[in-house]
């Protein structure tokens, strides 16, 4: 007898409530650190982000002094597209031959899910590092986030945020390409590139690197200047202090490379109603013994001040 799509929804709701929501962020530090904020907006054709990109007209004054009452102009919108994810749950006729009795099918049923959880996860973790031109479905359409590539896209003439740094020199890509070997003084000159502010808001606050690279900084300090961000630890993500901001590594990361992130002006906004949805089931009309469902996320990696991330590439270690 085929199961019934009542008994797969029970079973998908009973997972669901045993599994934690973090379950997405903790494969990618990134996705860790901007999911966890829990942002989600309503919709819209494309995600608005306002930029604060000057300063408010201010001064010294005396008794006799004239204010200026002309307007400055100091914000600003970047505008990006959504981006979609999906992973798919499929449980055909050999699936139910296979696993007979209520325990047998609660187990293929966890196990697809969790499968499918892993799968979107591992996706959203490559891709946010990827250029949106590149993060197509598979009908060849851009669908994907506009990744840390786009963040860092030198190109005079790509639109970011749908803004060309011709229209506005402060939105222009943060990167340094000078070759040379890791040490603390290339860290503090890639905190230096990226700082918006002398304050620590003002500086990165996540730098993102490759094992080796993250390595090779580390055998640079002294040992007792060997410290670790414990949060990060407890999720699963060894990091290495610098200036009290954590140092990771991923795998996603490209060889050779540093991205230095102020996640005060970096967010991942995700569309309410596609916040990695439950699947619901359905049976395709001329397939009676298939039950499919799918994961949902919709949202996108957006910017409010491109001047606050830094990109170092063609790092070494000596």
């Amino acid at each position: 007898m085929a199961l019934e799509l009542t008994e797969l929804e029970a079973v998908t709701q009973s997972y669901f409530e045993r599994q934690s929501s973090d379950i997405y962020f903790k494969s990618n530090v990134l996705l860790f650190k901007l999911l966890s904020k829990g942002k989600t907006i309503p919709g819209g054709k494309n995600i608005e982000q306002v930029l604060e990109y000057a300063a408010s007209n201010a001064g010294a004054y005396g008794p006799t002094s004239r204010l200026p009452l002309d307007k400055k102009e100091v914000f600003n919108s970047a505008f990006f597209p959504w981006a979609g994810y999906y992973s798919q749950i499929t449980i055909d006729l050999e699936d139910q031959r296979s696993n007979s009795g209520e325990y047998a099918i609660i187990n293929l049923v966890d196990g697809k899910l969790k499968n499918a959880q892993k799968s979107i996860r591992t996706q959203m973790g490559s891709e946010i590092y990827q250029a949106r031109a590149d993060n197509k479905d598979p009908q060849g359409k851009p669908v994907g986030f506009s990744g840390l590539a786009d963040l860092f896209n030198t190109s005079s003439t790509f639109r970011y945020g749908n803004i060309a740094p011709a229209d506005m020199p402060a939105w222009s890509a943060q990167v340094i390409t000078t070759n040379e070997n890791i040490s603390f003084k290339v860290m503090q000159q890639i905190r230096a590139k990226a700082s918006v502010d002398d304050n620590m808001e003002g500086k990165p606050n996540l730098y993102i690197t490759t094992q080796e690279i993250k390595d090779g900084f580390e055998a640079s300090l002294q040992q007792q200047a060997r410290y670790s961000d414990a949060k990060l630890v407890s999720a699963g993500f060894d990091n290495i202090l610098f200036g009290g901001m954590p140092v990771v590594a991923d795998n996603k990361q490209a060889d050779g490379t540093m991205d230095a992130l102020n996640l005060r002006f970096l967010d991942i906004l995700t569309h309410s109603k596609y916040n990695f949805t439950r699947p619901k089931w359905g049976t395709p009309i001329d397939m009676p013994d298939t039950a499919v469902g799918f994961i949902r996320w919709s949202g996108q990696l957006v910017c409010k001040n491109r001047a606050a991330h830094c990109r170092h590439t063609n790092l070494t270690v000596a």
